[in-house]
């Protein structure tokens, strides 16, 4: 009788606990990539698309819950982790368990989330291209992932939503030849120095605060953010859903040059101030859906540039085909005119084409 008793006593005590679940999603893409070169390259069709999340949700009741996820990203030629990503202090590629780790709590005041991930800047969907390496607004990556971060994201009201996040340069590589937890060698130059930047403050936490508006078929962002630089961007996008088509616009503005060599002296090699202007269009017809996108900037992109060679343009377009919920045929291109290789468009043509599968 006694043991029945004790027996109960710990059920009733671990039914008392809030329940978890644990999910298991990921996608694998692969294909053949044209460079602007014509080198072929076999794989991912970006390389940070093809991973694995596990995510575990807890209901702690009184309205609290708690989510606690990772990614781990991978090429699937090679089956090795991103090459593309460097996530720590020490800079060396590879040297992470996961791309994306973090946790949240969300109650009635919103949530916080804490670790590294994309932010509400990089989750807009406003790039149609982005997830395909053809993107026609290169500035995304630059700022929508940092490690060490906190951001707060509050509840909707009145379908306005405001958001606040800061990235603390400790956790952060970006004042190196490695760059931003990235691979591109971004790094303050005289030019930038001349904004009155020292070299002891150059390195600088990041922050963002911004609004998302979403009513029906309209979904728009705004947001100012000071980088790693200590350098000022900002953005302002919107997207209407038609039903037979959706249209997207976006204007980014570069508030200063960016400097990205590693040789202080070369003052001419980066990114001057612009403005970038995107505008796309996606049409879904049965199983397929096509793309299609244009960007331009106000003016040369590259340092030391003021003869418009490197007033950069570029035209994206592309066609997936759903074969089911979970498998699709993707073709993706882009073609720069003008290109810069500070803004991470090389002039020429570059496309891929593969089979991806979601879970």
């Amino acid at each position: 009788m006694k043991k029945t008793l004790i027996a109960l006593a710990a059920l009733a005590a671990t039914s008392a606990f809030a329940q978890s679940t644990v999910t298991l999603s990921g996608s694998i893409n692969y294909g053949v990539g044209t460079a602007v070169t014509g080198i072929h390259s076999y794989g991912n069709w970006k390389g940070d698309r093809t991973g694995i999340t596990i995510a575990a949700v807890e209901d702690l009741g009184g309205g609290l819950k708690v989510t606690a996820a990772a990614n781990m990203r991978f090429s699937s030629d090679t089956s090795e982790q991103s090459r593309s990503y460097v996530s720590t202090t020490s800079g060396t590629r590879g040297d992470n368990l996961f791309e994306q780790s973090s946790i949240a709590i969300d109650s009635g005041m919103g949530q916080v989330r804490v670790g590294r991930f994309t932010n509400a800047v990089g989750v807009a969907p406003l790039h149609p291209f982005e997830d395909s390496g053809q993107s026609t607004a290169p500035h995304q990556a630059a700022n929508g992932r940092f490690s060490s971060q906190v951001q707060y994201t509050s509840p909707t009201v009145g379908g306005f939503q405001v958001f606040a996040f800061n990235a603390q340069k400790s956790g952060n590589i970006y004042h190196t030849s490695t760059g931003a937890g990235y691979s591109n060698a971004w790094k303050l130059n005289s030019a930038n120095l001349a904004t009155g930047l020292t070299d002891a403050t150059r390195h600088a936490n990041a922050n963002s605060v911004g609004v998302n508006f979403r009513n029906g078929p309209v979904y728009a962002q705004y947001y100012t953010l000071t980088d790693l630089f200590g350098l000022k961007s900002s953005k302002l996008g919107a997207s209407y859903d038609l039903g037979v088509a959706k249209l997207y616009a976006s204007q980014f503005t570069q508030d200063s040059n960016i400097g990205y060599s590693t040789t202080a002296a070369a003052s001419t090699a980066g990114k001057k101030a612009h403005k970038a202007t995107e505008v796309a269009v996606q049409v879904p017809m049965g199983a397929w859906m096509f793309s299609l996108g244009s960007y331009g900037a106000n003016g040369d992109i590259e340092l030391g540039k003021t003869d418009g060679s490197t007033k950069t343009t570029r035209t994206a377009w592309g066609a997936t085909y759903n074969f089911s919920k979970r498998t699709q045929a993707i073709y993706v291109a882009s073609s720069t005119s003008k290109g810069s290789t500070a803004a991470m468009m090389p002039t020429g043509k570059n496309q891929w084409l593969g089979l991806q599968h979601n879970f």
